[in-house]
């Protein structure tokens, strides 16, 4: 059975997860609230996470909106490091309507968030989701 700090640290993954999906949805600001500063790709690239809000943007402005949402939440998982760091994960399935000049896309597939734990906050450090392209 899980403890305390385990199960504050999950629902606080999952939180984390659920909005930044929901503002991805909306194509909101907001979602910034969630990133980290800097992401780590693969091959130990690191970008500042100004360079994503601008793909961000650059996405959410091909579309004109982003219609009916939806999003399963499959797995979390994290584990705690020292000096109160930590790295964890949110993944599952998601898909919205992308609509451009009254012609709608589906997109999805599958999704992983990537999180690091650093002041007793986890951000997002890594996206892999539907529709986002670094």
């Amino acid at each position: 059975m899980q403890g305390t700090p385990t199960f504050n640290h999950q629902a606080d993954l999952v939180n984390s997860a659920i909005r930044f999906i929901n503002s991805w949805f909306k194509q909101s600001k907001s979602i910034t609230n969630e990133l980290n500063n800097f992401f780590i790709l693969p091959e130990n690239k690191i970008i500042g996470k100004d360079v994503i809000i601008s793909r961000l943007k650059g996405i959410f402005g091909q579309s004109d909106e982003y219609v009916g949402g939806r999003y399963d939440i499959i797995d979390v998982n994290f584990e705690l490091l020292s000096d109160e760091k930590g790295i964890g994960f949110v993944e599952g399935v998601a898909g919205y309507r992308d609509v451009i000049q009254k012609q709608s896309k589906i997109v999805s597939g599958p999704f992983k968030l990537y999180f690091a734990l650093q002041s007793g906050e986890w951000k997002i450090v890594n996206i892999e989701f539907p529709g986002f392209v670094y």
